[in-house]
């Protein structure tokens, strides 16, 4: 687990500190002193986020599991799509109103470098006989592979659909 709270966590937050900042942020009013950090709304987008990807995880496993049945087949295919997924939302970070699009996939270089190149350890990690055997993994096929980047994408395709819904009522309200 110390992977997947190092890497596919922590090193694109680092290249996240080097985003620009996001337009207009001075127009907008500040926060009121008293508001916590951790609101109602936003444990709520927490929560959710985290059911989702846990969801997607779960989902993967059972279905490898269910088509292999090797727990270690099945465990290696979930522990790709959670890293995909973990790599995939440090995209969605970038802003809590925009979309991924509106911001500018590439506009970040480094961030986009450091995705890749940690998407490429993490299948190093399943396709190396030595790290499998660290890690308790088996190497992923094609498919697998192919799979694992769809389910990964999932939680960012539904936040980034909420974030758009959400705000097109919002402007249709206002």
């Amino acid at each position: 687990l110390p992977w997947i709270t190092l890497v596919p966590g922590g090193v694109p937050a680092l290249a996240l500190a080097t985003d620009p900042v996001e337009h207009g942020v001075l127009r907008r009013p500040p926060r009121r002193p008293e508001a916590q950090i951790m609101d109602p709304g936003f444990f709520r987008f927490v929560m959710f986020r985290g059911v989702l990807a846990a969801s997607v995880a779960l989902g993967a496993f059972a279905y490898e599991f269910q088509m292999r049945g090797d727990v270690d087949a099945a465990r290696a295919f979930a522990f790709t799509v959670l890293v995909v997924e973990e790599l995939l939302r440090s995209f969605s970070a970038r802003s809590a109103t925009r979309t991924i699009w509106e911001v500018g996939l590439l506009s970040n270089m480094r961030l986009f470098v450091v995705v890749v190149v940690s998407f490429a350890l993490q299948l190093t990690i399943v396709q190396t006989p030595v790290l499998e055997v660290v890690f308790s993994t088996r190497p992923l096929d094609f498919n697998q592979c192919l799979g694992a980047i769809g389910l990964g994408a999932i939680p960012l395709v539904i936040i980034q659909a909420s974030r758009a819904v959400v705000r097109r009522r919002l402007s249709a309200a206002g």
